[in-house]
């Protein structure tokens, strides 16, 4: 059974796309990939078929009846349309013209990434599979097309006709394989696809799909293929097939997401601002969060993509406060109030009171809040207010309760004029960490049960989809020596194959003791070339961290909040002391920080601690570590 994306057919598809729906998912293999309406460059081919070792094939459904056709031609159809006692004539290309040209858009956009092209120099710049253009004639049999001279026009392999349609619901697997490939006009054999072939595909199939572009590395080609890949050459990642999924059949209204820690939460949202981006009528879309560094990250990662400018064009990314500071030049100061909870209350009403006085033009049509288990509940009817249409506007919200960082009030969404009832998803699935972090990871949080109704679930994550190295633990006999073990695990990673940018030292504080131990980190890394990127180094650096500078980063465990990457090293755990507070909320709270610290990790997790504390204690004995 094929991949259909999205799962099941949106309702608004003709009975021939049914039809059609229906027998590719039934009777292709389940590594094939069906994409309905997919859009690009704005433009939605009714079907796109993938398959490893099959190449690509446009379909266009057509659900035209013989007799309505006035006019044929290669190039374009005129049908008679009767609507309401008129009698209108329409022009339309032909369906193979159509699908000729999406397929112009597809192969120059192709074209451009060296791991899709056949390196040889015989046929070298061209595509190293074969991409077909077909189209389905559901109302109108063989016959009729011959009875009424379009044949010509519209004639098999590259066509097939209602009753060829309805037969194909008995074929075969290899049958109906054998009968799209009839439709392409040039195919050829070629050696099965890789992973990183049909990612990067995917991502220029459907673009707001795209995680990030990276180097090719020597496993993305198929092991037949002997020429090396050039040194440029890059794959593009993208979204799972569930996250594609979801992303593709999210619709207006109120939605939150609750999802575990590398759940894929902000790749949606991403994909959902991008996808509001592309669509056909303009859009002014916010992405609201909590933290700084994360805001500036996600706006780097939007506004440096230079094949969309549209993503700039359309997309504001703020952190709350930079946001409510954007309506004043000045924000009261948080010295002002008893406590952080009445300043945060004090601020929700402020920036309410100026959205409910705003014009709706100066208003969004989309506001997508992520993190938002860092917001305060006064925060949310603010988002709803910056809408244009509160009640069917585009607002997303996704979360995690097992990160939330911050002591902030317990409450449900009805009450803050959030319509999430039918409107919730969970995300238990863990991408990004490995089933070894995950392990370690869990066993620290020791989550606390939420009430039935309140807006943050405590969601419980199933297993990691991948294995690797056990986490390490290294214990040094003062934070000295500690920050040598680090300078010489970055080394070895280093020399192991990460870029810099791959790897981060994250920290939970530098009090006047550390200082110097920590400053002499961040020398003895310059002078080893390691360019640190120390990201929470002052307020400036936070609010233009650039995702894209190259660099091992240096972030607080606070600020490291929706970041990732491939290697983390955290640095003094013994600071996480109040892991232990008898203060349970506390306690609690700290624990969160801990998790989130170590979920930042891809793929290796290095813990360093120049000190001993209870937590030291607890983790050395759990066996979840490397002892070293």
């Amino acid at each position: 059974m094929a991949q259909m994306i999205p799962e099941t057919i949106p309702s608004k598809a003709s009975k021939g796309e049914e039809l059609l729906f229906k027998v590719l998912q039934e009777r292709l293999p389940e590594n094939y990939l069906v994409w309905y309406e997919p859009t690009i460059k704005r433009l939605l081919p009714d079907f796109i078929i993938l398959g490893p070792a099959f190449g690509l094939l446009i379909l266009e459904v057509k659900g035209w009846y013989a007799g309505n056709i006035e006019l044929a031609s290669h190039d374009f159809f005129q049908l008679r349309r009767e609507r309401e006692g008129k009698t209108k004539i329409e022009s339309h290309a032909n369906p193979l013209k159509q699908g000729h040209g999406y397929f112009s858009t597809v192969a120059d956009k192709m074209a451009g990434f060296p791991l899709l092209c056949r390196p040889d120099s015989n046929y070298q710049g061209t595509l190293a599979f074969p991409i077909g253009v077909g189209a389905i004639m559901s109302n109108i049999t063989a016959a009729q097309a011959r009875e009424h001279a379009l044949y010509t026009v519209l004639e098999k392999p590259a066509v097939a006709y209602r009753d060829e349609l309805l037969d194909w619901a008995d074929f075969s697997s290899g049958e109906l394989i054998a009968r799209l490939k009839g439709m392409f006009k040039t195919d050829f054999a070629f050696p099965p696809l890789t992973t990183d072939q049909i990612s990067t595909i995917k991502g220029l199939l459907h673009p707001v799909t795209i995680v990030r572009e990276v180097p090719a590395i020597a496993s993305s080609l198929p092991p037949e293929v002997d020429e090396p890949l050039p040194t440029h050459a890059t794959r593009l990642l993208s979204l799972d097939l569930e996250q594609e999924r979801l992303a593709r059949t999210m619709k207006a209204g109120h939605r939150v997401l609750s999802g575990v820690a590398g759940s894929g939460k902000t790749m949606i949202l991403i994909a959902r601002a991008k996808a509001l981006a592309n669509s056909l009528e303009p859009q002014h879309i916010l992405i609201l969060c909590f933290n700084i560094t994360l805001a500036s990250h996600l706006r780097s990662l939007l506004h440096s993509d230079s094949r969309n400018p549209q993503y700039q064009e359309c997309i504001e990314v703020l952190h709350f406060h930079g946001w409510a500071k954007s309506f004043w030049k000045r924000l009261p100061s948080p010295k002002s109030f008893k406590t952080e909870e009445a300043y945060n209350q004090h601020l929700g009403e402020k920036v309410l009171a100026h959205l409910q006085k705003l014009k709706e033009e100066k208003r969004w049509d989309a506001v997508l809040v992520d993190e938002a288990h860092t917001f305060d509940k006064s925060w949310f009817p603010c988002c709803v207010a910056a809408l244009k249409d509160t009640e069917e506007g585009d607002l997303m919200i996704v979360s995690d309760r097992n990160q939330g960082l911050y002591k902030r009030r317990e409450f449900s969404w009805k009450s803050v004029g959030v319509n999430a009832i039918g409107r919730s998803k969970k995300l238990a699935q863990n991408y990004r960490n490995t089933q070894e972090i995950l392990s370690a990871d869990w066993d620290v949080l020791k989550p606390s049960k939420a009430k039935a109704d309140s807006a943050f679930l405590a969601v419980k994550p199933s297993a990691a989809l991948r294995h690797g190295p056990m986490p390490v633990f290294r214990s040094a006999p003062s934070k000295w020596e500690s920050i040598d073990q680090t300078l010489a695990q970055v080394q070895a990673l280093c020399e192991a194959g990460y870029s810099l940018s791959d790897i981060a030292i994250v920290y939970k504080y530098i009090s006047h003791q550390e200082a110097a131990a920590f400053h002499l980190l961040i020398e003895e890394m310059k002078t080893k070339g390691m360019k640190p990127y120390w990201i929470t180094e002052n307020a400036e650096a936070k609010r233009t961290y650039d995702s894209q500078r190259p660099g091992v980063r240096i972030v607080t465990a606070l600020s490291s909040l929706g970041l990732e990457f491939k290697a983390v090293l955290l640095l003094w755990v013994e600071q996480f002391w109040g892991c232990h507070d008898r203060d349970v909320a506390k306690a609690e709270s700290e624990r969160r920080q801990l998790y989130v610290a170590m979920t930042r990790a891809q793929d290796e997790l290095h813990l360093f601690a120049g000190g001993q504390t209870r937590i030291v204690k607890e983790l050395r004995e759990s066996g979840n570590f490397l002892l070293l």
